[in-house]
């Protein structure tokens, strides 16, 4: 399977956790935006970035602050690691030579 339908299986899969737990979801089709899926429950707003790497390119995060300063949303970085989800807040994150890091456990 490809890196990008990878990624797509994710980001759908992402939507289907947060719709059971009575968020309204929307995914960009093209993540370009910087933001994967933006997700609301009436308390909270949370802007998602899905990844399949611990390292976040810079780029990316500052699309992501973008919008989730726009849409006043909490900005969330959101990977699949050994099968379990790791939700981190971009404040979270660990600048690295390689880019930000998600503190992931191995």
């Amino acid at each position: 399977m490809s890196a990008k339908r990878k990624g797509i299986r994710r980001e759908w899969e992402l939507r289907k956790i947060l719709l059971e737990k009575g968020y309204l979801v929307i995914r960009s089709s093209a993540s370009r935006t910087g933001v994967d899926i933006l997700a609301g429950n009436g308390k909270e707003v949370i802007a998602f970035q899905v990844q399949s790497s611990a390292y976040v390119p810079e780029e990316k995060l500052k699309a992501l602050e973008k919008y989730a300063k726009a849409f006043k949303a909490k900005a969330v970085i959101a990977v699949k690691s050994k099968g379990k989800w790791i939700f981190v807040e971009v404040k979270n994150l660990k600048k690295t030579p390689k880019g930000w890091k998600i503190p992931i456990d191995n």
